[in-house]
């Protein structure tokens, strides 16, 4: 296996305008917390489930839980849409939802997001299998990769990067738009040459495909 880190951006938490912040009248009635997570195989999920057990545990009166989704673009129009109260999203993503960037995947202005903090450092990490010939971005044409989920935050990345080095979907053999899991599952059965996958540092998916 062959993995180069490209780029590095930022994760953040996100809330909607209108969650009903913890404050002291919260013991009046019960609270429920929706965190917007990603797929089981990358970091979203296992960080809103530990959010989601920290709110349960220690603010009085809240019920939490932690929704498996596509992660960035589905979890900001979910927010939106006032279908959870705190999402996972990459940074890049929650600025075009804002600005509301239609190839994106935000057709109108998402209005009633509010950043709450730069959660950590996200890095977009290619992994090509060894004998794929793959060592540079170049080297990418006319080969079988997995650029994420359909508009989802990973796939906006890849957008981004194929732009940057002079390449388009069309030069590669084929794309696939699948999450992590079902990437490194391909990669595994030499189904695919390369996945893009734009997670933090120790992501399980990668760490799964180095193991085997």
């Amino acid at each position: 296996m062959k993995n180069f880190r490209t780029l590095a951006s930022r994760c953040a938490l996100v809330a909607s305008v209108g969650m009903a912040l913890i404050s002291g009248h919260a013991n009046a009635q019960q609270q429920f917390v929706n965190v917007l997570t990603g797929g089981q195989s990358g970091v979203y999920y296992p960080m809103g489930v530990a959010l989601s057990q920290i709110f349960a545990k220690d603010i009085p009166n809240v019920r939490s839980t932690a929704q498996v989704t596509k992660a960035s673009a589905e979890n900001l129009n979910l927010l939106q849409a006032g279908r959870g109260e705190l999402a996972l999203a990459l940074a890049d993503s929650v600025s075009d939802a804002w600005k509301g960037d239609a190839e994106a995947g935000f057709p109108n202005k998402l209005d009633k997001l509010r950043g709450l903090s730069a959660t950590y450092n996200n890095y977009i990490q290619i992994v090509a299998n060894a004998d794929s010939g793959i060592k540079t971005l170049a080297d990418l044409k006319g080969k079988r990769i997995s650029v994420g989920a359909a508009k989802s935050g990973t796939e906006l990345n890849a957008r981004a990067i194929f732009k940057a080095a002079g390449l388009a979907y069309s030069d590669m053999a084929k794309v696939e738009y699948l999450p992590f899991g079902e990437s490194v599952e391909l990669m595994k059965n030499r189904q695919l040459d390369a996945t893009l996958q734009s997670a933090g540092l120790g992501v399980a998916s990668i760490r799964d495909l180095a193991t085997a």
